[in-house]
């Protein structure tokens, strides 16, 4: 880890957890910020930052606020909207993830995420259309649909598990809807998961980004959620066996101690203290070698990310895949046995098209081999199938 990461990491800390910490001095502040955007993370980190180096960044930060109160705004509205019309619904991850920072508008907001029981999908969309919403439901992609107004995207959720994995979070989530509570932030309200559930999703979407691209602000979700639902008591009595029941609790105990060691969650938090340092360790060198979404791999992800699932599910990924993404055969169904060949030609010519944009494809697969095994650790049972 160099001195970078290092103060990006005890910035994290002085933000949120206001920790007495001295910087060094010869640290150069425009790279430690360059670094927490690529994280997802400058809204958090900048206002740590010294004023002469924090003015260079202040407007992207401003922009990144008055974002999240748009996107809040706009939530409200589709919030408001469905209630009007009698759909159930909840908001996943982000100001459902917010709610837990102490300044919510500091963390980083993104596409707005909401989950619907499937019986009210159809009646929801048609809702949604009548109201000036534009619809994409790719049946490729069953897990949600596209929605889009003034800008702002939506994901109007079917379920969230990735479908990807054994790792089956759905039913307690769909379950959770009709317990659902209200969250309050800068005086709008919105429907959210009991909290249990709620860590869940904070979870699956760490674990659903372990394979693409793991970034500090997915893992600082988590860390807000347990530092104000899941002390050990609340591990033991609501958590532990849905997170062992979904495959997750090794994941849950590796990355909590994560954050105690890196990132300065507290330690009065005893239920993690078994996890393996090194296990930590190596998750953390993942992250920040990563960033969020993968945008520090550049084009190298695409080849990383592949060697990844094809060390996982080996030929049926590739069948998988094929049918995705071959034009031909979702016109032609009779051409399904030839669906593998198709993907490894496209996946060829996709590792032509990155190594020429200076991607080094040995070190991504190398890297690539490395992702899947980290998986295999913090998921055991989830990487073969």
């Amino acid at each position: 880890m160099n001195q970078t990461e290092q103060v990006l990491l005890q910035a994290i800390q002085k933000s949120l957890w206001n920790k007495d910490i001295t910087f060094p001095e010869d640290t150069d502040w425009d790279a430690v910020l360059k670094e927490a955007a690529q994280q997802a993370v400058l809204g958090t980190v900048e206002c740590v930052a010294p004023m002469e180096f924090r003015n260079e960044w202040k407007q992207r930060s401003n922009h990144n606020t008055a974002h999240f109160l748009r996107v809040l705004h706009y939530q409200s509205g589709l919030c408001n909207l469905m209630k009007a019309h009698g759909i159930p619904m909840v908001i996943l991850k982000g100001t459902a993830a917010a709610q837990y920072y102490p300044v919510p508008s500091q963390r980083t907001a993104g596409d707005i995420d909401f989950l619907v029981p499937g019986e009210y999908i159809e009646e929801a969309k048609i809702i949604l259309a009548d109201n000036g919403y534009e619809i994409e439901d790719d049946p490729q992609y069953p897990r949600h649909i596209d929605v889009r107004k003034n800008g702002i995207s939506f994901e109007m959720h079917r379920f969230f598990s990735d479908g990807d994995s054994d790792v089956e979070v759905d039913q307690y989530l769909l379950d959770g809807i009709s317990r659902a509570g209200e969250g309050i932030m800068y005086g709008r309200s919105f429907p959210i998961l009991p909290s249990m559930e709620n860590g869940l999703v904070l979870l699956t979407h760490i674990a659903h980004h372990l394979r693409a691209g793991l970034g500090l602000r997915q893992v600082i979700d988590w860390m807000m959620f347990v530092d104000k639902n899941l002390d050990d008591d609340a591990w033991v009595d609501s958590f532990q066996n849905t997170a062992r029941m979904t495959g997750l609790e090794t994941l849950a105990l590796t990355v909590t101690k994560m954050c105690q060691m890196y990132l300065g969650l507290s330690d009065r938090i005893n239920w993690c203290k078994d996890a393996d340092s090194r296990l930590c360790a190596e998750l953390m060198d993942n992250l920040l070698s990563s960033g969020n979404f993968g945008k520090k791999r550049g084009a190298g992800l695409q080849v990383e990310s592949t060697v990844s699932h094809l060390n996982r599910k080996g030929f049926r990924y590739l069948q998988q895949a094929g049918e995705h993404n071959w034009e031909a055969y979702h016109k032609h169904k009779w051409l399904k046995p030839f669906a593998w060949i198709y993907q490894i030609g496209r996946y060829t010519r996709q590792g032509l098209q990155a190594k020429r944009k200076g991607a080094k494809i040995f070190e991504n697969v190398d890297r690539g081999k490395k992702r899947s095994d980290l998986y295999q650790k913090l998921i055991p049972g989830q990487s073969k199938e």
